[in-house]
């Protein structure tokens, strides 16, 4: 029979203590579940056509905006429309989670509610990011913005207006 000329030798990774590998993987841990950084909220989901929920913590907007009337040209029609864009993305954001907001709960978007919610939902819209932009036939640019927030879902069905 052959005898194997490796078999005292053991991988390196056995001669480290176990307790060190423990306190190392339950760190990592730790810090993977703590962070909720762009490439995270990028990664929820490929897809950039649903308007809505992709989980508890994350709501995804579509928001498209036409380049000014009058504007000629690929170019200029293309930096219109950004502009546009960029412009009202904010607003679009906080629309949409207001009228969210509304139905989840059941009732009707009312001057006072708006205001109401207006200060509440800042964390939310500045915790957005925007995922993806494109451009479309009629010279419109599209952004997917996804507004992630622990328990999001939940925050909005519960929101109180005095």
């Amino acid at each position: 029979m052959l005898k194997c000329l490796f078999s005292n030798v053991q991988p390196p990774f056995m001669n480290v203590p176990k307790t060190v590998t423990i306190i190392a993987f339950l760190l990592l841990i730790i810090l993977q579940s703590c962070t909720h950084n762009q490439s995270y909220i990028k990664s929820l989901s490929n897809d950039i056509t649903t308007q809505g929920f992709l989980n508890d913590n994350c709501y995804q907007c579509i928001i498209t905006a036409k380049p000014d009337p009058g504007i000629e040209g690929l170019v200029a029609s293309r930096e219109s429309a950004h502009i546009n864009l960029m412009q009202s993305l904010e607003k679009q954001c906080y629309d949409t989670l207001i009228n969210v907001t509304a139905q989840l709960q059941g009732i009707s978007v009312t001057d006072s509610f708006q205001q109401c919610l207006l200060q509440q939902l800042k964390q939310c819209i500045d915790n957005k990011v925007i995922v993806v932009t494109y451009y479309n036939e009629d010279f419109s640019e599209t952004a997917v913005v996804r507004i992630y927030e622990k328990g999001l879902q939940q925050k909005l069905a519960t929101m109180q207006c005095k």
